[in-house]
Parts: C-alpha cells; structure tokens; sequence
C-alpha cells in the first residue's frame, strides 16, 4: 500500500543585516516548542491550495513576515507519522522590515541568523542540506534573482460564440474565475509591474490582481496577438530590463516569440496558466510552471 502523500510549502527567508542592510547576510529560523526543534518556516497546503500560496501563507504565520518568492529551492522528502511529507520551498525575501508575530503553541520563537550560526542551530540533516543548497545560489547571486510571470490569458468566450471584434472578446464566465485564483498566486511572487496586451481578454485576466493591489496596468501592443518576433523580442528586452517583480500576460500564439526572446524552450500554457521566470541580468536561471 503507497503511504499516504502530505503536501507543505515554506521558504527559507534571507535579509542583510545591520543598519540599512550593511551587515552581512542572515536567514530566519522558528522553534517550535511541540518539537523543540529548530527549523524553516514552512506548513501543509491547504486543499486546492497551489503551493506558491501555501508557502507565503505559512512564512506569514510563522514569522509574521509578509514575503515574497524569489528562486526555487530543492524539494525535501521524508518520512513523518501517517506518510510521506514532500515539501517545496523558496528563497523568499520580506517584502518590508515590519513583523507582528507574538509567541504561540507552534512557534515560540524566531531568529536571525547568520547561514554558520544557523547550520549549527538547525534541528534536521535536510534542513543543513537545504541551507546548502541556498547558499549555492547565494555564491552566484541568484538568490537575488529577478521575477517575470509570463501569462497566458484565461479562457475567453469562443470565436464562434462572440459577434463583435476579436480584439473586444471577453473571459468567459470561468476565465473570470480564473483570473480571481490568479490573484494570491501573483501576490506570492510579489508582482508590482502588470503589463498586458491591449485586447480584452489578457487585461481582464489581470484586472483582478490591479484591483487588489491597486499597481498601474500597461498596456503593450507588442504582446498582442501577430505582433512580428522582433517586436515580442523588444517588449521581452524590457520585460527583463525592471528590477520590479513584474507579470506579463499575452496570448497563446505569442509564447512561441516570448520564450524565443528568452532563450529557454518553454511549455504550451493552459488558459490561465503561467510560467514564472527567474533571471539575473538578462540570463534566465530558473523556471516553474504555475
């Protein structure tokens, strides 16, 4: 009998220390007093819950840190009571220096610590591995990478169930849904530029997620539909050219020149569907399809 699969998502968080970030680099780290471990912040998705979410969700209520993710770490496996525990993680960074957390029955305690100090505080063999593996990537600056969501736009009304003009055709009633989902999952990446083709249904798409955080939409006609490869390539050039964790969302046929411009050969996307790109002036390091 296959034991039973337990999904979790956590993050290890990095800031530098000192007055304005002048000190040397630090990761936190939560006791829990039910385990008297130390640990990174991490927890169990909630269900239908994409895993993204789950990770910033359960930093927050660890920490009190509200975060954002930065470049995929290793998945780390093991064996815990009833199953199997796989849990994905992210180097994540605070999005501003304020925390509320207050001590509790899960977490007691959270701290700052050097990646020397915290290899030797942490509890677990996979956590000093994954502390590894973090550092790996902070030896070549990848730990501030930069983030682009490219996003194919929701499903929209059909062709043949739609009168007016092609540029003018709306999600359709599940698109919206969609586009609603969308919202905490681009909140997680900490999207701050929105940009859209100029049609209908790739700004509905992202109408959501600019109601929620009240960001500037831009439109790009060099995303739109037919737009020659040179052009797609231009827009993708500056796309990648914000330090902004920034969200782009175009159309289908459109990918095709999008991931040309990137170098990478990149998935067919589903509606609604996006590929999160993490690069580094220029050079896309990672990427993972949400």
């Amino acid at each position: 009998m296959a034991s039973k699969v337990i999904t979790a998502a956590g993050g290890i968080v990095w800031r530098k220390a000192g007055p304005k970030g002048s000190g040397g680099l630090e990761v936190l780290l939560v006791h829990r007093p039910g385990y008297d471990d130390w640990t990174f912040p991490k927890g169990k998705t909630d269900p239908d819950e994409p895993l993204p979410v789950t990770a910033v969700r359960e930093i927050a209520e660890e920490t009190g840190y509200r975060v954002r993710l930065v470049h995929p770490l290793p998945e780390v496996t093991y064996r815990v009571r009833g199953g199997l525990k796989q849990v994905a993680y992210w180097i994540a960074r605070p999005v501003d220096d304020e925390t509320d957390f207050r001590p509790n029955r899960e977490v007691d305690q959270v701290r700052w610590l050097s990646p020397r100090a915290a290899r030797k505080k942490l509890t677990y063999e996979h956590d000093r591995r994954l502390l590894e593996a973090f550092e790996d990537l902070v030896a070549r600056k990848s730990h501030k990478a930069r983030t682009l969501v490219v996003l194919r736009h929701a499903k929209a009304v059909g062709r043949d169930a739609w009168d007016g003009g092609d540029l003018d055709r709306p999600l359709a009633p599940a698109g919206h849904d969609r586009a609603k989902e969308l919202v905490p999952v681009l909140t997680a990446f900490g999207a701050r530029r929105i940009v859209s083709s100029p049609v209908t249904r790739t700004v509905q798409t992202v109408d959501p997620y600019v109601g929620a955080t009240d960001e500037l939409l831009e439109l790009d006609d060099r995303l739109v539909e037919g737009a020659s490869a040179a052009k797609v390539e231009r827009a993708v050039e500056g796309l990648l050219g914000t330090k902004r964790p920034t969200v782009a969302c175009t159309h289908r046929p459109t990918l095709r020149d999008v991931y040309t411009a990137l170098g990478i050969d990149g998935p067919v996307l589903s509606p609604g569907h996006a590929l999160v790109i993490h690069h580094r002036k220029g050079r896309v390091l990672a990427s993972e399809l949400v």
